[in-house]
């Protein structure tokens, strides 16, 4: 994917410069605390961003993951996470630091990224999943346009999607 710039953002590919503040940012427990995972160390970042680099995104079926950096420094803030599981939909999680919060960057970079799933890469539908008690991510997530479809009792999280 090339990269796409906001007024204060660039999304772009993932590269090994962005190992440590990947592993930095993902290990702060008020942003695991919302995540798969409790721990996010360097190796598995610099593992993570191998992959990425050797499958970059193309909108066909696989995991992707996106670097989100701040234009003026490309100070690297935040990721987004893509899994394609059949042609016409995409699964997407994201990830800020906390030191990032409530700039509304998140909303910034969505917004660009759902334009480019729809017009250039053709996806009708996009899905997210988020802990029911991740109430900013909900809200962020109402304010793109999706709704809930799901609550799971099990796992603790509530699936939304969005028709694009």
């Amino acid at each position: 994917m090339k990269s796409i710039e906001t007024q204060r953002l660039i999304i772009r590919e993932l590269d090994m410069s962005d190992a440590k503040r990947l592993s930095e940012y993902r290990n702060k427990r008020e942003v695991a605390y919302y995540q798969s995972w409790w721990r996010y160390s360097y190796n598995k970042a610099v593992k993570r961003i191998e992959y990425c680099l050797a499958h970059p995104f193309n909108g066909t079926k696989g995991s992707y993951q996106l670097g989100v950096v701040l234009k003026k420094n490309n100070y690297l803030i935040g990721d987004y996470f893509l899994e394609v599981i059949e042609p016409a939909s995409v699964t997407v999680g994201y990830t800020f630091d906390s030191d990032f919060w409530h700039f509304g960057y998140a909303t910034e970079s969505f917004k660009v990224l759902l334009d480019i799933l729809k017009n250039e890469y053709k996806f009708k539908r996009v899905f997210a999943h988020v802990y029911s008690d991740n109430f900013r991510s909900i809200r962020l997530l109402e304010r793109m346009g999706f709704i809930q479809y799901e609550k799971s009792i099990v796992m603790g999280d509530i699936g939304f999607k969005l028709d694009l």
